[in-house]
């Protein structure tokens, strides 16, 4: 086995994507072990992504999504969080997780996401500034871009957007599983105060659509949800962004470019999220004998689809290495497949899209500051600090 899918030094940069190509090259799925556990199979390539994630009656959510997870958490939350569902009760937590991200429920935030990302635009840029900025782009625009707006949907108190930030992430991404536990367990208090004030006091945000599309999740249920979502809203957006800048900052002649064709938007977006892809992989327990590429998994086996590497498929993609404001089609698997979708796929695009918009209008040139810092995790990826230098339009 040359490849090595635990160890966080190898995802220190890109080094795993190189790891992953090579896994594509090989028939079938190929099977990686583990120091301390029984193993898993890797499905690298686009169609065998597809094969596992388009099929939850073969390959199981409830014992867990993600490598390094704890199957007791798991199992507590097993069919009551939507992430740990299978049908049919995962159709029924989604229709009422999904219901204020439809296309129609949507328009009601729609002014309200642009006006906040287009403030803390012009708070970064900072009107007026005769000269360049250097700032971190993680820390003072990708981390607060999609926490501020998830906060703003939910009208949480804004003396506490700093708080629900640093605790979604330290619960996904902290290399410590009580540290991720103890977060969680602190927001899932935050979210059962919050929901018994929005059951009596409701009001035009996300918790009271939540609650009027209730159905029959419990209190429980909900609180579990909500954390859910707050942490699907906050971290693609801010990884994407972030690897965005690092990219545009990296080769001024894109920056350029999109700035005298903004019509060019539509598909930067979505290649940003192809490129990025800050959900690495989504696990699977397989409940029955089966087939895939060739290799027989069996029940009780565990299979890992790496989306990255779906989205770095040489047979679905033509130059998968090279980013491409203009790429189309563009089938690329960043929110997932399947019935897992992710619900908040559509505020992620308006999100980065407004992100776009502002600093179309406000900086004219990108330039890096500094060495960039990368997470080591292998499910959720990107950076952690980014020093650039802002010129102003």
């Amino acid at each position: 086995m040359d490849i090595d899918l635990l160890t966080p030094e190898v995802f220190s940069g890109h080094r795993f994507l190189d790891q992953l190509a090579a896994v594509r090259a090989r028939p079938g799925l190929t099977w990686h072990p583990e120091p301390d556990g029984p193993g898993f199979w890797v499905a690298a390539r686009y169609d065998d992504v597809l094969s596992v994630l388009g099929d939850p009656a073969t390959f199981s959510s409830r014992a867990g999504i993600r490598l390094g997870g704890s199957g007791e958490a798991a199992d507590l939350v097993a069919d009551r969080m939507m992430v740990v569902s299978d049908p049919p009760r995962h159709g029924r937590i989604r229709r009422v997780v999904g219901a204020p991200f439809t296309p129609a429920a949507l328009r009601r935030w729609h002014d309200r996401i642009v006006a906040g990302v287009t403030d803390l635009v012009d708070e970064v840029v900072e009107p007026g500034a005769g000269g360049p900025r250097v700032l971190d782009a993680v820390q003072d625009l990708a981390q607060r871009l999609p926490n501020q707006v998830i906060c703003a949907m939910m009208d949480l108190p804004r003396a506490d957007w700093p708080t629900i930030g640093r605790l979604t992430t330290d619960g996904l991404d902290s290399p410590d599983p009580i540290d991720r536990l103890d977060a969680n367990a602190e927001i899932f208090g935050y979210f059962a105060d919050l929901i018994a004030e929005r059951r009596a006091h409701p009001g035009d945000d996300l918790i009271s659509a939540l609650l009027a599309a209730g159905g029959d999740l419990t209190d429980d249920e909900l609180i579990l949800n909500c954390s859910g979502v707050l942490t699907g809203a906050s971290e693609t957006v801010r990884y994407s962004a972030a690897g965005a800048l690092l990219e545009f900052g990296g080769r001024p002649e894109l920056w350029a470019e999109l700035r005298a064709a903004p019509e060019l938007l539509p598909t930067t977006v979505e290649e940003i999220l192809r490129w990025t892809s800050p959900g690495l992989h989504a696990l699977r327990t397989v409940t029955r004998p089966v087939t895939v590429a060739g290799s027989e998994l069996a029940p009780g086996e565990r299979v890992t689809a790496w989306l990255c590497s779906a989205n770095r498929d040489p047979a679905v993609f033509a130059d998968p290495d090279v980013f491409r404001p203009d790429r189309t089609p563009n089938r690329h698997l960043a929110f997932g497949w399947g019935p897992h979708v992710c619900v908040g796929s559509r505020v992620a695009r308006l999100e980065l899209t407004a992100l776009l918009t502002a600093l179309i209008r406000r900086v004219r040139a990108l330039a890096p500051a500094g060495e960039p810092v990368w997470s080591t995790g292998n499910f959720i990826h990107g950076l952690t600090s980014l020093p650039v230098r802002l010129s102003p339009a």
